[in-house]
């Protein structure tokens, strides 16, 4: 009587192949789990933000970042950033000599400013476990803001400027919606296997509104970052 054995064969084969595959799988599974690991990394904090004609402001913000390899990142942020005063200076004549001066004054007050904005940093040296970076990007922002006309007081006999100062009655809340181009440079060192401290600085401009255009004093505005990156 011939007994099969072509299924006890098949089956035996089914089980070396899996002696010989498995612990490569797992090997690879957990090898990519752990690299994966290292790609997806979210980055939050705040820090100051330094329009170029205004008040200092303070901004929170959270980025979530996407490594290629060691040198190149993708990431995407948003956040709430805020300040007071945009400052704007007139010129006039002033007693008693007629003589020119410069007379200060704001043309808006409370800005808020919420961006959307994509980006690439490039990691270019590490020294001591600190990692230099620079960064590129751009995005969108929403700002709102409470806008003033101004009034000129002058001296009725000599007819020089006393002051200009801003028409409370003509506030008026303004809305933008800009978009704009970024560069930045900044440092992380890590702190724990998962976590690393960041600190960067950042100059942004818009460039599509002519009062907030490109490196314009309303359109331009730098940003000091101190946060956390962690690894996910």
């Amino acid at each position: 009587m011939r007994i099969d054995t072509s299924g006890f064969q098949h089956q035996n084969m089914g089980v070396e192949m899996l002696r010989l595959f498995l612990p490569k799988f797992l090997l690879f599974f957990l090898a990519s789990g752990l690299f994966a690991q290292s790609f997806h990394s979210i980055q939050f904090g705040g820090g100051l933000v330094l329009p170029r004609a205004s008040s200092k402001g303070l901004s929170a913000q959270v980025q979530y970042n996407y490594s290629l390899n060691e040198t190149y990142n993708f990431y995407i942020y948003s956040g709430y950033f805020t300040w007071d005063k945009y400052n704007i200076t007139f010129i006039g004549k002033s007693a008693p000599y007629g003589t020119e001066k410069l007379f200060h004054s704001y043309g808006s007050n409370n800005h808020v400013l919420i961006p959307v904005y994509f980006g690439t940093r490039i990691n270019f040296n590490t020294i001591k476990s600190f990692t230099t970076f620079i960064e590129l990007e751009a995005g969108y922002s929403y700002l709102s803001y409470t806008a003033y006309g101004h009034i000129k007081e002058t001296d009725p006999e000599t007819g020089y400027t006393l002051s200009y100062y801003a028409d409370q009655s003509s506030a008026q809340n303004t809305v933008k919606n800009l978009f704009g181009v970024g560069f930045g440079l900044g440092v992380f060192h890590p702190i724990a296997q998962t976590v690393n401290v960041v600190l960067s600085y950042k100059l942004n401009s818009n460039f599509n509104a002519s009062e907030s255009g490109f490196f314009s004093a309303f359109g331009t505005y730098s940003t000091l970052f101190f946060g956390l990156g962690i690894n996910i």
